[in-house]
Order: structure tokens, then C-alpha cells, then sequence
């Protein structure tokens, strides 16, 4: 018998219904051979969101490529959503060479600034603040439509534009090194989650409950879109529609790389699992702008990887309670999965270095509260070199310490060598 790696889950949809479930003995695509010769299952990599938090990411995947230690690209499937977007198609760039493409990753997160994010001039965001006060307050005299978000994010589209080689993601996937690359983005006009997906042309697409797939080559604008915090940061066109972040309607973020034919996920996570939750009766707490905005930006960016891994380990416990023999004539099956996620809490980390914010965006949060009620906001717009670069280690660091569990999902290492 094989040793389990950290979690086995089960496939759904989200919604119980059949369609979505991979059949036990279906192939459904690619297959890569571990360091004995047989064949492993399609790895898909998920990432989830959250601004800066994305720096996390950057250095689990660097960790990943150093794990890989100069093999080919081990993930067959990558999905992304809002800044996981950004992760993933630099990835997607970069499967031909995943070794270079961790070290730039990791280099990029730990250099960037909010300027290449987001205008930063007092000139630039004191003229946002003062249109959304104007329109807030004078908007029913003078007919104005108000501007669409607090930040301009123009940087974040040019610094986009030159990092993620785009044009070499057909090329990879041609050459057998990708299978494919999606990334989640929300219409604002209809409300439905968008999962833009590049990829070989056998690939299925699905249509669910206000979420569906189309099939395009990604480009500037899907990642930008993907990446766009409600409020903060603008929506994205495409075509005629306008998109926003893709975490917004996401609430089955593992669905996308299992409709792709992934059968193993590795998962990275941007919220830490110590003790995050507190129970009891709150005496005489009144909540800030702040906090609500706390709450509602994590209810949107972070819940949804962790209700659906929840999700999944109810199912996987209903697989793992049938005989092993019965087990293949179930109408869904398990699905290995290893979830990496910080061991230090992320928004506690950016209220101790609050300070490096911009002037004016420091000036309009002390509007919304104390630093501590905000500690979540500033965690994703603190593009700061030495609050990303420690997050870059952290990420690092706690997917290392998962190497054995990593090197067996992915058919490599030692345990990967004694696997029956």
C-alpha cells in the first residue's frame, strides 16, 4: 500500500450534479511518468487570490521549481483567480523552463513596488478621492456616473504587459509542456464567473450555474481583469464587457482544473489555518468601516478555496466509507490533493509594516478606521518590496517543509520511488 499524501478529496461541482464527475478508469489527457516508469495522473496547480498576498504564491512556486530540480513542467493544468491569475500565466510563460521562470517569479515579487501597481501621486489618487466625494455627495445635481474604482491600476496593466511572455503560452502547450492555462474573471453585467481557458482543443468547456468557460488566448486584459479588487481597483474590458475580479463568484475554485482533467490539485492558499477563528459573543463591539470592509473582502477574495476543500473532504469521507471493491462503481471518486497555505497570519504581518503604504492611500485608510481593523485591506495593497519579500520567503519556506507530500503527488522523490 502507498502512503497518502496530505488530503485524498473527492470530484463534484459544486451543485451534486453528475456531468462534472470524471468516470473511474477515464483518461482525460496527459499523463507524465514518475521516476519508475508509470504513469501519473494529470497535476493541476490551483491559485487563489488576494493583491499582494500573491507574493506568497511567488514563492511556493519557486520552492516547486526548485523541488522539480530541473524536470520538465509538472503541471498539466494551471487555473488561476485574481492574483493567483498572474501567477499562473507567468508559469503558463515560463513551462518550458520552469527552473528560470521560479527564480524571475521570485525575483519579481520581492521587488515590486506600489508604483508599478497603481499610481501613487498625491495628484493622481487626491483627484480620485475628490471625484468619488463630489459624485458621492453631488451626484443627483450634476448627473455624473462617478469614477470606477479608488485606485488607477494603469501601471498594473504595463508591468503585466512586459513580464508575462503571453506569445510563448500557445507555443508550450504546441510542444507537449502545457495543457492548459485558465484564468477566472467576473462580467459585471451579468454577474457569472468567466473561466477564460487556453488550451489544447479537446479540452471540454461547461456551462454552470453562473459560471462558464470560454476558450481564447489570454492576453493583458483577462489577467488584469482577473485581478481586479472590487472598489479598488477598476474593472477590465474585453470586447464590449467589463470584468473584475475573479474570486467575486468563484465559489468552487477547484472546478475548472478538474473540468480540464486534472486528478491530482495542488492547491496555494494566501490565508493561514492557525486559529483564525474565534467563537463566542462579541460585548459591545462596533465595527468600523474598516473591519466591515475586512470581512466582506475576505468573505470575496479568500473563503472560497477553503469552503470547497471543505467540500471535498465531506465527499472524499463518503467515497472512503464504501468498500474499496464498490468504490469504482460510485458516480464520483476521490481526488489526491496537497493544499499549501501560510503558517503566519498575513494580515497581522502587513499591519506591523502598515507604514510603508503610500502617503495619500495611508491618509484615506485612517478615514476607514484603526490599523488593526484594516489590517486585511492593507495586506493587499501593500506592494512593498519588504513586506512582498518576506511573504516570498514565508511562501518558500512552508513549501519546502511540505516537500515529501509535494514530491509524491507529483510522482517524484523517494516517496514517489516507494509507491506501490
Amino acid at each position: 500500500m502507498r502512503s497518502e499524501p496530505a488530503s485524498a478529496f473527492g470530484l463534484h461541482d459544486g451543485n451534486g450534479r453528475s456531468p462534472d464527475l470524471v468516470q473511474p478508469g477515464e483518461d482525460r489527457g496527459h499523463r507524465q511518468v514518475n521516476v519508475r516508469g508509470q504513469a501519473v495522473p494529470p497535476v493541476g496547480l490551483v491559485l487563489s487570490g488576494g493583491g499582494a498576498r500573491g507574493a506568497y504564491q511567488g514563492g511556493a512556486l519557486a520552492a516547486i521549481a526548485e523541488i522539480c530540480d530541473g524536470r520538465a513542467n509538472p503541471f498539466h493544468i494551471l487555473v488561476g483567480s485574481s492574483a493567483g491569475s498572474i501567477n499562473a500565466s507567468f508559469w503558463a510563460g515560463h513551462a518550458d523552463d520552469i527552473g528560470q521562470g521560479g527564480r524571475l517569479l521570485r525575483q519579481l515579487w520581492s521587488q515590486v513596488t506600489a508604483e508599478q501597481v497603481f499610481r501613487t501621486g498625491a495628484l493622481s489618487m487626491g483627484g480620485l478621492g475628490l471625484r468619488w466625494m463630489t459624485d458621492l455627495s453631488l451626484g443627483g445635481l450634476i448627473g455624473t456616473a462617478g469614477p470606477r474604482a479608488l485606485l488607477d491600476t494603469t501601471p498594473l496593466a504595463a508591468l503585466i504587459e512586459k513580464l508575462i511572455p503571453f506569445g510563448k503560452i500557445a507555443q508550450n502547450i504546441e510542444r507537449g509542456d502545457l495543457g492548459a492555462v485558465a484564468v477566472t474573471a467576473v462580467d459585471y453585467f451579468t454577474s457569472s464567473a468567466i473561466t477564460f481557458v487556453q488550451g489544447r482543443p479537446e479540452l471540454p468547456m461547461w456551462v454552470r450555474q453562473r459560471r462558464r468557460s470560454e476558450r481564447t488566448d489570454l492576453k493583458v486584459e483577462h489577467v488584469v481583469g482577473s485581478s481586479a479588487i472590487p472598489l479598488f481597483f477598476p474593472p477590465a474590458q474585453i470586447g464590449n464587457r467589463f470584468f473584475g475580479d475573479g474570486c467575486l463568484r468563484n465559489s468552487t475554485p477547484l472546478s475548472p482544473a478538474l473540468h480540464l482533467g486534472a486528478e491530482r490539485l495542488l492547491v496555494i492558499g494566501v490565508r493561514s489555518q492557525s486559529g483564525q477563528d474565534e467563537f463566542g459573543e462579541s460585548v459591545d463591539f462596533r465595527p468600523s468601516v474598516a473591519r466591515v470592509m475586512n470581512v466582506l473582502l475576505n468573505a470575496v477574495l479568500l473563503d472560497g478555496i477553503e469552503v470547497d476543500i471543505e467540500r471535498l473532504e465531506r465527499i472524499n469521507r463518503t467515497v472512503r466509507s464504501f468498500p474499496e471493491e464498490q468504490r469504482p462503481r460510485l458516480p464520483f471518486r476521490s481526488v489526491d490533493i496537497v493544499w499549501i497555505h501560510p503558517t503566519r497570519d498575513i494580515g497581522k504581518m502587513a499591519q506591523e509594516r502598515s507604514h510603508h503604504l503610500p502617503a495619500i492611500l495611508r491618509y484615506l485608510m485612517k478615514g476607514l478606521g484603526p490599523v488593526e481593523d484594516a489590517s486585511e485591506i492593507v495586506s493587499y495593497l501593500l506592494f512593498e518590496p519588504e513586506f512582498c519579500g518576506e511573504l516570498v520567503e514565508l511562501g518558500y519556506r512552508d513549501t519546502m517543509a511540505r516537500r515529501a507530500e509535494i514530491e509524491w503527488l507529483l510522482g517524484i522523490g523517494e516517496r514517489a520511488r516507494v509507491a506501490s
